[in-house]
């Protein structure tokens, strides 16, 4: 069951996700402040030609290495890997949890599997559908807390996206 086309720039992938409706506010704000750092990382300008110095590296190296092992702690277990297209404005995806049409909540999304550096989108479901498969949900994106937060989700999708069309992907 293919999954909707996008009215927006966007790119597929296979991330673990899982969909939280109706998270309280406390869930809600704590999700916005980890949202908030995942970005910052992911729509971090790749160096991979860099000419730091072999110190700075080596440095960078372990602070990430401590990261992880302190993500991996908080996230033992990802959710499922699911097919998704993601995309500015909207995500679409497959599940086994139905949604109705204007069920809102959370989309927990690790784009760095198998690190337990998660995104937590606000989204309404606009559409869901049944298949042999399970559920194809369309949901909207509710905005980012801070005008950051939405320059570093957008920068991260476009990336993402000429990375796919560069694989032939899109």
């Amino acid at each position: 069951m293919p999954l909707p086309e996008l009215d927006t720039v966007y790119f597929d992938s296979c991330f673990p996700l899982r969909f939280h409706p109706a998270p309280d506010a406390a869930t809600r704000h704590a999700a916005q402040l980890e949202t908030g750092l995942a970005l910052a990382v992911l729509a971090a300008p790749q160096d991979q030609d860099s000419d730091g110095s072999p110190l700075l590296q080596r440095l960078e190296a372990k602070l990430d290495f401590v990261l992880e092992l302190g993500l991996l702690a908080r996230y033992p277990q990802l959710p499922l890997s699911r097919p998704c297209r993601i995309g500015l404005e909207a995500v679409a995806w497959q599940d086994e949890q139905a949604a109705a049409p204007g069920d809102s909540g959370l989309l927990q999304l690790h784009p760095h599997a198998p690190s337990g550096c998660p995104l937590y989108l606000f989204v309404t479901i606009a559409a869901s559908e049944a298949g042999p498969d399970g559920y194809r949900h369309l949901a909207r994106l509710q905005p980012l807390r801070h005008d950051n937060d939405t320059r570093r989700w957008e920068r991260w999708v476009f990336q993402q996206h000429r990375q796919h069309i560069g694989k032939g992907k899109a």
